[in-house]
């Protein structure tokens, strides 16, 4: 990793690139946006992104992050060398179908407030609960080229593609690829799965959670623990204790505005601009123009439980 003074080099320069980054992006859909509202709705993402990369920067300042550590992110990753000191990972599945600030907004929010080291993006592979997503390739492709951007503070997993695996298994696959690391995983999702069963009787975040932590207890080798982080969502809260649990849990509360995959695709499909498409950074919605991947097609053809 270097010296302590080329590691803050390293770092500084990993922060302007992503506010260069993020002035580009927005200023691209600003100029695609017509009605004072959409730019009102952009300013809002813009100060929440710079609030929480100003937060980001202190951090980094007073030693409170060290995000150069090396995890390993997929099978065809090389081993990663345990280095003594405990790693603080989030760890966030999603579907990207597409991304859009909400989720990056999300994975700052964490870092800062969780004090993590870095979160890996964990973008999901098929779902068979949703037959009329993005092909995996073009749905990491896109996801992959923005949160490369965000590193080392950010990183990609491609561990789903391939497989149809939810995101606490897919957790419990890269916790297995570092057995020699003393981490903390933090594993965060919306609030709406602060819950052990989902409306269909079946296991969901809470109860699989517990299943993943219970192993890693009678794990051998260096300590790995787990903690849920659920992000609140409006009307909708998690309310630590409201389930009984052993597992740790934190909230991070909702961000100060919508941002919705659904709607975007809705406005995508039907060749809108609408606020909901301003959340999508502009070079993932200039790629699906160019590329035409939401104009008809399986894609654009939800269910009505997609």
């Amino acid at each position: 990793m270097g010296d302590t003074s080329s590691t803050r080099r390293a770092l500084d320069e990993a922060l302007r690139r992503i506010r260069r980054f993020t002035f580009i992006q927005i200023q691209g859909m600003a100029q695609l946006a017509t009605e004072r509202a959409r730019h009102a709705y952009l300013h809002a993402i813009a100060a929440c992104a710079v609030e929480r990369i100003d937060a980001l920067a202190e951090m980094v300042q007073t030693g409170k992050t060290h995000p150069l550590r090396d995890v390993r992110l997929a099978e065809t990753f090389p081993s990663v060398r345990e280095n003594g000191n405990p790693l603080r990972v989030g760890f966030y599945a999603l579907a990207a179908n597409p991304l859009h600030w909400g989720h990056i907004l999300v994975g700052l929010t964490a870092l800062v407030l969780m004090r993590l080291d870095r979160v890996v993006f964990v973008v999901a592979g098929a779902d068979p609960r949703k037959p009329f997503l993005l092909t995996a390739e073009d749905r990491h492709r896109l996801a992959r080229e923005v949160i490369d951007t965000f590193e080392p503070f950010f990183a990609y997993s491609p561990i789903a593609l391939g497989t149809d695996l939810d995101g606490e298994t897919n957790l419990g696959r890269l916790l297995a690829l570092n057995p020699h690391l003393h981490m903390h995983a933090f594993y965060i999702a919306g609030s709406d799965h602060y819950r052990r069963r989902n409306e269909r009787g079946e296991p969901d975040t809470i109860e699989k959670l517990e299943c993943l932590a219970g192993g890693l207890r009678s794990a051998a080798g260096p300590e790995q623990s787990l903690s849920a982080v659920f992000v609140d969502r409006p009307g909708q809260s998690a309310r630590p204790g409201h389930i009984d649990t052993f597992l740790d849990i934190h909230v991070l509360p909702a961000m100060p505005l919508v941002c919705s995959s659904t709607a975007a695709r809705h406005a995508l499909c039907e060749g809108k601009f609408t606020e909901a498409l301003t959340s999508v950074p502009y070079a993932t919605f200039a790629e699906i123009q160019s590329l035409r991947l939401y104009h008809g097609g399986q894609a654009c053809h939800e269910s009505k439980t997609a």
